[in-house]
């Protein structure tokens, strides 16, 4: 994919920037995957805003450096998903052709779809599968296209931002892509044990947005998001409470339960997963092929007091937690619990983006 810039180190380190902080994992390149790192680091809650735009480039670039200031890491180069209205994803149909023509076709077919200038974006697409259509003359084949775009100036300017923080950033991975990766690594003994049309749901609740991402087998094959997030629930608390959001996030997660905090909480969790409900039942009544197997969930948001509890009173008997290293070898001595349990919840994105390895394409 031309996202993805091609790399020759062994490994990279892979980096998760996000709206409550940066999240950074390094794994081993031999056949056991193994991890070798794993550090994070909070920003300012007003460094970037909830969708996507960096407001402070100095706190990010400060956060990095100090991320990276001792020998947690043994390299600087870094795989870091893009993010923010600058990138988006649109699934579409094309007519049945060779990969090569594909490239050729894709960027006549993002004209119709990509509200962007097309000169001025970089285009990526992933076959995601097959399918038949309805016609005049009865029905035709077409093929399941993702189509992913970013401008070109965003790309840029986001590779320098990481450059001036001394890091050399060799990878620019779609975050559902990263996703993808993750899910593939750790579930994929269970993915050929699927059914045709079987879909399963990853729901990643940021602090930021709510991101979904539609997977079968193993490929990506649509995706989208809410705003409604983990920093839209403290943010709300603040307001109502006339607290800072630093102060609001801490009352979120220590009294939930109280008769001021409890209603507020429970108002914006049932706002926040009927969100989630709609979006996958959008989906699944255009594709009625296609039915769902699981709905995954990861991410800090999903700490939220009764978040989870709420979802899995929607989907009783398909919800699960994400457990981004299920896959993952540990050091025998010396790993800390609390950094396992950490990693666990966080660390969905990170590991997506650390297992990218040399000569890796999408």
């Amino acid at each position: 994919m031309d996202l993805i810039k091609s790399i020759f180190t062994k490994t990279v380190v892979g980096l998760d920037i996000g709206v409550s902080g940066i999240k950074a994992v390094e794994l081993s390149s031999d056949k056991n995957t193994s991890l070798v790192a794993y550090n994070r680091i909070s920003l300012p809650w007003d460094t970037i805003s909830p969708d996507g735009v960096i407001k402070n480039e100095a706190a990010i670039v400060s956060a990095l450096k100090k991320l990276f200031s001792g020998k947690t890491f043994s390299t600087r180069t870094v795989s870091v998903a893009v993010f923010g209205n600058s990138v988006l994803s649109k699934p579409i149909l094309m007519p049945p052709m060779k990969p090569k023509d594909i490239e050729e076709q894709i960027y006549w077919e993002a004209e119709q779809y990509i509200p962007f200038n097309i000169d001025e974006c970089q285009i990526d697409f992933a076959v995601v599968g097959n399918t038949v259509t309805k016609v005049e003359s009865g029905t035709q084949s077409a093929m399941e296209v993702l189509l992913v775009a970013a401008k070109k100036d965003y790309l840029q300017s986001f590779s320098n931002l990481i450059e001036s923080a001394g890091l050399n950033p060799k990878v620019l991975d779609y975050q559902p892509f990263a996703i993808g990766n993750a899910f593939e690594f750790n579930y994929g003994d269970e993915l050929g044990e699927e059914a045709q049309g079987d879909t399963d749901v990853i729901v990643d609740f940021g602090a930021g947005s709510t991101k979904l991402s539609f997977i079968e087998k193993k490929n990506v094959i649509y995706t989208n998001k809410v705003s409604a997030c983990g920093l839209g629930c403290t943010m709300l608390l603040a307001e109502r409470l006339g607290e800072s959001i630093d102060q609001a996030e801490q009352i979120k997660l220590t009294e939930p339960d109280s008769p001021l905090i409890h209603p507020i909480i429970t108002d914006y969790i049932t706002l926040l997963t009927t969100e989630v409900q709609k979006n996958i039942d959008v989906f699944f009544s255009g594709s009625p092929d296609r039915h769902l197997r699981k709905v995954f969930y990861c991410g800090g948001g999903m700490k939220t007091p009764g978040l989870i509890d709420q979802l899995c009173t929607i989907y009783p008997e398909q919800t699960e937690q994400l457990n981004p290293i299920r896959h993952l070898r540990f050091p025998k001595t010396g790993t800390n619990k609390n950094l396992i349990r950490d990693l666990s919840c966080l660390g969905t994105v990170a590991v997506g983006l650390a297992l990218r390895k040399s000569g890796d394409q999408s």
